[in-house]
């Protein structure tokens, strides 16, 4: 079984790594190539642009040692001749002597080079203008739809405009054999920069992903251990980040699930600790019952009046035991499956606990007990459900005297505390141990610890119902002294 974990966590660890790595690669090319790009086509404009303010001055110089006009007519013959001899010093340049309109006049190519008859006239005045200082490109005559850089000047005829020098500094020529160069360079300059970047970027990139997938190896490996059943497995991981984080939230969740898989355990073993007690519980009236039946049944013609008195007696206090512990499980039960519901409405708390004394005074007169309700005058009135308030003090006084030798007293007290009412129960019986004080509202710790007194499913059941008044109950006892039981109540507040 650890193998076959181990090889799968291995195989989902190559396969994620060498995903990582494929995707990691093809961007690192992608950008590589970007970068290319990016960088090619700005040094074509800053040679360009360095071309054209080195040359910016090639047409006036023109205009100035050959005036194309005379007499306000073109010189044809002498332009195309100063026009072929630049063009032969300056195999990048392409000459054109256009009219006030950008129409083109004449030029040195050979026939059928020159497509455009026209140039636009708006860069050349925007680069006469800048006096050759902006990066202006213009029409290429030769190549109607693409932009190159130029030199223009102006052609005066006294103080009249009669045209321009057109110069186009990168002729087709030069175009050819730069790009031709330039290509040469830019496979150069790119496949040098790919191979750099990728082997750096790819080292870095492969390392970073192998130390970040190892981790997620390890969280995965810790969730497969877990998964099968080893609950103290954790991530030793202590890096923060999304992985930090994972890993500490899944050491969380392994240690609430491994204690509540403990408190599911406890809970199991108590409940079957429970259902033997209760059966042991049960076990004893019910054996009362059938075996003093059964004596009256086989000895009902030579049982006398009080022996059939008795025994009758001893069957109904049996089956009032019995039916006294059926209905503190069912309500119990009830109070568990959360069917209880609270229905709260202003009382008199103090009227509620006398008549509750009431209740249990004959059963004290009968034990020998005192039975005293202390500052139970007080008017003050608690928000509650008083069929379940009434209950909480039933079962509060049923244990008091259940466990209160003959001769004692037991104490139903109420005290106000600002907004707060205290109620108590005081007895004066043999007390609880300290030790058992935690699980004296536990039920199915109760029957585990039933030789003690003081305890049992009815202060269960007060427990649960403080808990739906959003209230609790608190004990305090002393062996040889007494018992004391507690809880509070807020004052009832009438909306203004």
């Amino acid at each position: 079984m650890t193998s076959s974990r181990n090889l799968g966590a291995r195989s989902f660890f190559s396969r994620l790594y060498w995903k990582i790595a494929l995707i990691f690669l093809l961007l690192l090319m992608v950008l590589a190539a970007i970068y290319v790009y990016l960088t090619a086509y700005s040094a074509q404009r800053y040679f360009e642009a360095t071309h054209q303010q080195l040359n910016r001055e090639v047409a006036a110089h023109i205009v100035k040692f050959m005036p194309p006009f005379q007499n306000g007519k073109v010189q044809r013959q002498q332009a195309e001749n100063i026009f072929f001899n630049v063009m032969v010093t300056n195999p990048s340049v392409e000459v054109y002597l256009l009219d006030t309109t950008g129409t083109i006049l004449t030029y040195q190519a050979p026939a059928g080079k020159v497509r455009l008859q026209q140039v636009a006239l708006r860069p050349i005045h925007q680069f006469i203008q800048a006096k050759g200082q902006l990066f202006i490109r213009g029409d290429d005559p030769r190549h109607p739809n693409k932009q190159k850089i130029f030199s223009a000047a102006q052609v005066l005829q006294g103080p009249r405009v009669a045209g321009y020098i057109y110069v186009v500094l990168t002729s087709e020529e030069y175009v050819s054999e730069t790009e031709l160069l330039f290509r040469s360079h830019v496979l150069r300059l790119g496949v040098l920069t790919i191979t750099i970047t990728l082997v750096a970027a790819l080292v870095t990139g492969l390392l970073a992903f192998w130390v970040i997938t190892k981790n997620l190896n390890q969280i995965i490996q810790t969730v497969k251990q877990f998964r099968e059943g080893d609950w103290q497995a954790r991530i030793p991981f202590q890096e923060k980040g999304e992985l930090g984080e994972l890993a500490a939230t899944f050491n969380e969740m392994a240690d609430t699930l491994l204690r509540n898989v403990e408190e599911l355990n406890r809970t199991e073993k108590l409940r079957r600790e429970l259902i033997g007690n209760i059966s042991h519980d049960l076990r004893t009236p019910l054996a009362a019952v059938h075996g003093y039946a059964e004596t009256m049944l086989l000895k009902q013609e030579t049982l006398t009046a009080a022996e059939r008195n008795q025994y009758t007696s001893v069957i109904l206090q049996s089956s009032e035991r019995l039916k006294k512990l059926v209905n503190a499980l069912f309500e119990l039960s009830k109070l568990e499956a959360k069917e209880v519901q609270v229905q709260p409405e202003p009382f008199v708390i103090a009227e509620l606990m006398q008549e509750v004394l009431q209740e249990f005074t004959l059963t004290a007169q009968h034990k020998g007990l005192q039975l005293v309700c202390t500052q139970c005058k007080n008017p003050a009135r608690v928000s509650a459900d008083i069929g379940l308030i009434e209950r909480v003090l039933q079962n509060l006084l049923d244990n008091a005297l259940k466990y209160t030798p003959s001769g004692g007293t037991v104490i139903l007290r109420l005290t106000q505390q600002q907004q707060m009412l205290e109620i108590s129960v005081t007895d004066t019986g043999p007390g609880i141990p300290d030790t058992l004080l935690p699980y004296l509202f536990d039920h199915y710790q109760r029957y585990s610890q039933a030789p003690t007194e003081g305890a049992g499913l009815g202060l269960v059941i007060v427990k649960k119902i403080l808990e739906l008044h959003q209230t609790q109950i608190f004990v305090s006892s002393k062996l040889g002294q007494g018992t004391r039981f507690w809880f509070q109540l807020p004052c009832y507040q009438p909306a203004v």
